[in-house]
This record gives structure tokens, C-alpha cells and sequence, in this order.
């Protein structure tokens, strides 16, 4: 009798971490109601509210990964419905993926100008392109999205010598909830400005926010949702490191405890409910 109730145990323990361990792309398919987010890595987010699926910076070439992506481009490419870039660099913006795209997908790509040479050369097809721009709004498919100024950072906290005033950062209005992708960027007013953010993305690195910006950001917009990334995607190595290396943890001990509570450090391919 008590080896029946073990078996039975571990039957039904079988079911829920199958299920718990379903994998990332089944998870994206099944997701019909409401709004899901799944982080792939980096600053590669992968959105879905209702049928509509965009991505930010998706980075799916594996290599230098610490692991495998947790989709491919080829399982994304028939859901995705907008693909947007935020800037140039090759783990946001990188050839591997956007190829597959273009030929397995009929996503849109929305990007800045500084990324439009980068397009050419990969062959997205004009008429695939959005060209955003900071500071001016527009629609696409039913979102309202607000491109936002990115001032991108580099090694000893200093400003990149390369950076430009054409990469974005992106706030998107998605069935009535607004998210917020800055892009690889330094703490500007911008967006200190915004009066209301439900979900954020935010880069704890040197060549980002670090630690001390990205608690005043977060202190400033109290989101219900706190998403740290661009860490724990590249194996670390000396000349990486200000831009691999991030530091969720030592973000988190410094708020307070209602908004540790809304701060979550998930794993690549985890899912969270936005509700």
C-alpha cells in the first residue's frame, strides 16, 4: 500500500515538472490570454499579448553564449509579428537571426537609423522597415510605441566614443499596459520623465545603468514589473566584461521591500505572467 501512494506521488510529480519544464517555444505557442513576457538573453525579450508577438533585440547566434539560446530564429520566425532593434552591436542586432527572418518570417522590423547601413547589408527589404527616431511617436499594429533617446556607455563608466544620438530605447503601450526597453543606454531625463511604466527592462552593467542609475530609475517609476538584463547571457572574459557582466543582485538589496517584491531575476527562457 505505501508503495502504491510512492508511485502515485511521483506520477503526479512527473506531470507538474513536466509541465513546469515545457519548453520555452511551446510556452509562447500555448500563451493565448493575457500578456507574457520570456527573456532570451541579453536585451532579448520575446512579448505576447493575445495573438500578437514582438521582440526586442533578439540575439539568438549561439555563439559566445554560455548556453544555447532557448529558441531559434527558424521556431520564432512564424509567430513573430515585429522584430525591434534598439541599436547596432552584434548581441542586439546580429546577422544570424535577421536572416532567418527575413526569409522565414514576415515580421516587421522596426529599427533607428543608425542600424539602417546594417539592415542593407543583411537584405531586409525596405518595405519590412520602420525607421524609428527618438522622441517622435507612432502605431504599428495596434501598438502605441514612444522611441526614446539612448546614449550608449563603454568601459571605466565612460560614454562610447561611437555613441550617437539615432539608437532608441522603446516604450511600448500593449493592451493597456506599458513597457519600457531602454536599449543599452546611460540614465537620461528621458526617462526619468515617463509618469507611468508597468513592466521594465533595465542593464545593471558598467557600460549601462550599473547599480546606483538603476535604483534611482526604478526608485523614480515604481513598475509593477522589474526585469533585470544583459547578464549571465556571455561567457565572461577580461575584455567583455564591463558589458557582459551584470549585477541584478546587488540592484535588488537596495530597494525597498515593496519593490523587491516586483523584481524578478529569471532565468533564459522563463516565462512571467504580466497581469
Amino acid at each position: 500500500m505505501r508503495i502504491s501512494g510512492i508511485v502515485l506521488l511521483l506520477f503526479f510529480f512527473g506531470i507538474s515538472v513536466s509541465g513546469q519544464n515545457k519548453n520555452t517555444i511551446d510556452q509562447i505557442k500555448e500563451h493565448n490570454t493575457g500578456m507574457a513576457v520570456w527573456w532570451i538573453g541579453q536585451g532579448s525579450w520575446i512579448i505576447k499579448s493575445g495573438d500578437l508577438v514582438i521582440s526586442t533585440d533578439l540575439f539568438l547566434e549561439n555563439r559566445g553564449r554560455i548556453s544555447p539560446a532557448p529558441v531559434t530564429p527558424e521556431e520564432i520566425a512564424p509567430l513573430l509579428d515585429i522584430a525591434f532593434i534598439t541599436h547596432g552591436h552584434g548581441d542586439h542586432f546580429e546577422e544570424f537571426t535577421a536572416k532567418i527572418l527575413i526569409k522565414k518570417s514576415s515580421c516587421m522590423f522596426v529599427l533607428p537609423e543608425s542600424c539602417l547601413d546594417a539592415a542593407k547589408k543583411y537584405g531586409i527589404p525596405e518595405e519590412r522597415i520602420v525607421v524609428a527616431k527618438p522622441r517622435e511617436s507612432f502605431e504599428i499594429k495596434g501598438i502605441k510605441v514612444d522611441p526614446l533617446r539612448a546614449i550608449h556607455g563603454n568601459s571605466n563608466f565612460a560614454i562610447y566614443y561611437d555613441a550617437n544620438l539615432q539608437d532608441c530605447g522603446y516604450l511600448f503601450t500593449i493592451g493597456g499596459k506599458r513597457i519600457l526597453q531602454p536599449g543599452d543606454t546611460y540614465l537620461l531625463e528621458d526617462h526619468l520623465f515617463l509618469k507611468k511604466v508597468d513592466v521594465l527592462f533595465f542593464s545593471p552593467t558598467e557600460h549601462n545603468m550599473y547599480i546606483d542609475n538603476s535604483v534611482i530609475l526604478i526608485n523614480a517609476l515604481e513598475p509593477d514589473y522589474i526585469f533585470p538584463q544583459h547578464h549571465s547571457t556571455v561567457a565572461l572574459n577580461e575584455g567583455n566584461r564591463f558589458w557582459a557582466k551584470g549585477y541584478p543582485d546587488e540592484v535588488k538589496i537596495r530597494l525597498s521591500k515593496p519593490l523587491k517584491e516586483k523584481y524578478f531575476i529569471i532565468k533564459t527562457g522563463e516565462m512571467k505572467e504580466i497581469r
